[in-house]
């Protein structure tokens, strides 16, 4: 369950930042439609919404929503390394 949640958790937040236009730029080299980019967004924050029942189920509610809020922070961090140093793992799993 740990790991579903922090995959989910690194999934949102990649998908949130592709819907901003400057990281999508990064990513993808142009920021697309804001349709697209607003789509993006509302996948990314479903994705941080369906991380919480496995950390729930996993170790009960308060135990659970204390892990969940850990794994969003491990989560960012990772995802700000992996911006910073090597974006285009991103680019070949986001499209």
């Amino acid at each position: 369950m740990n790991l579903l949640c922090l995959v989910l958790c690194f999934w949102g937040f990649a998908a949130i930042s592709a819907g901003m236009e400057r990281h999508a730029r990064d990513i993808f080299a142009a920021a697309g439609s804001p349709r697209t980019r607003r789509l993006r967004l509302l996948a990314g924050y479903a994705l941080l919404a369906l991380a919480l029942p496995p950390a729930i189920a996993g170790h009960g509610l308060s135990i659970g929503i204390a892990v969940w809020f850990g794994f969003l922070a491990l989560a960012s961090t990772a995802l700000a390394l992996v911006l910073n140093w090597r974006p285009d793992i991103l680019r070949r799993a986001l499209r």
